[in-house]
């Protein structure tokens, strides 16, 4: 591998992926590194870093991501251009969660040579297990099959957040004496007690319609990041998962199965209605829509997007200071009124 070069690393194992971002930097340092993302106006400021020489950088490591989103064609064009054409004062890696991308850039980048592409598959069921009881026996604790299927079902599906949840939860555990055993117990435990709470988070616990839940999690976001920048995005982030969850809705509709148990139909998780559309492949996230869809009907959903909106343009144009008393009022239309406003209060006139 010689620097110069664009790779493509496709595929949803996003800790073998990062692994492989690493090695390619290694080979490329002393660098300056840039993150784009396809889905946002990247082309101007990504192609001047790639075509331009830096007076304080060697080399210059661009990675575009998210590249399932180009699509059009004048941009296909120019990613396809740059790749025949690149510079040798920079390096550029795309990525996807997607195991295809447009197949003009796929080409592209091939035919530098088979070495250029690379593609990360989830592990198997049987991996995972085989994974994490490995991880635990070399750290000296054996592990419950029961606590095994916790940490598949609740952490992120990649080697990186599986290595992450372990390491910490070794640590943990090495400080209580004479502990030779890893419990389902353990496993609630601590990943309750370390969960970090996020914008999803905020949704799962709108889909299943805690309102006190959701409103002590918005409270931890504004007091654990930056206020103005939580209230800012969380109704456009709620607005993402609610459309998600309606093409899930959708498709139940038009007769596809949400089932949970392997081997039965959930084409509803992974069938596209919507363009951006990804597959929900984790359990847990598969529970969280279908919980969605339980409590709200398609209808709901569309008023839900439509009151989303709405709030999200009332946020930006108010001060900051009433921006988090608006998003609490939000997320009451959301769970208690299925996206009907709450009623102002009246007063007889006089």
């Amino acid at each position: 591998m010689t620097v110069g070069h664009t790779y493509l690393l496709l595929g949803p194992e996003k800790g073998l992926k990062e692994d492989s971002i690493k090695k390619i930097r290694s080979q490329v340092e002393p660098c300056d590194v840039s993150k784009f993302y396809a889905f946002e106006d990247y082309e101007a400021e990504m192609y001047a870093q790639l075509n331009n020489n830096d007076l304080f950088a060697a080399h210059k490591l661009i990675i575009l991501d998210e590249a399932q989103e180009i699509k059009t064609a004048d941009r296909v064009k120019s990613l396809v251009n740059y790749i025949q054409h690149q510079s040798d004062c920079a390096t550029l890696i795309i990525t996807s969660t997607e195991l295809y991308i447009n197949s003009s850039i796929m080409g592209a980048v091939e035919q530098q040579g088979k070495d250029y592409v690379s593609k990360f598959y989830e592990m198997f069921e049987s991996k995972k297990n085989e994974w994490i009881s490995s991880y635990f026996r070399r750290n000296g604790l054996s592990i419950e099959s029961k606590a095994v299927t916790a940490i598949i079902e609740k952490v992120e599906n990649n080697i990186q957040e599986f290595e992450n949840t372990c390491s910490q939860m070794v640590i943990f555990l090495k400080t209580i004496p004479d502990k030779n055993t890893v419990t389902y117990d353990d496993v609630e435990d601590f990943l309750t007690h370390t969960r970090e709470e996020t914008e999803f988070t905020l949704f799962s616990y709108m889909a299943k319609g805690k309102l006190e839940s959701a409103l002590e999690c918005l409270h931890t976001l504004l007091r654990t990041k930056d206020a103005a920048t939580v209230t800012a995005m969380c109704a456009s982030r709620l607005s993402t998962y609610f459309r998600r969850a309606l093409s899930v809705q959708i498709n139940v509709a038009n007769g596809c199965g949400m089932s949970l148990r392997y081997g039965e139909d959930n084409s509803a998780f992974t069938k596209k209605v919507f363009d951006g559309d990804r597959p929900i492949s984790m359990p847990k996230d598969r529970e969280i829509y279908r919980d969605c869809c339980n409590r709200y009907t398609q209808k709901d959903m569309e008023r839900i997007l439509v009151t989303l909106a709405e709030y999200d343009i009332k946020i930006k144009e108010i001060g900051t200071s009433l921006q988090s008393i608006v998003m609490e009022r939000c997320i009451v239309d959301v769970v208690c009124n299925k996206g009907r406003h709450t009623k102002k209060p009246e007063f007889a006139s006089l």
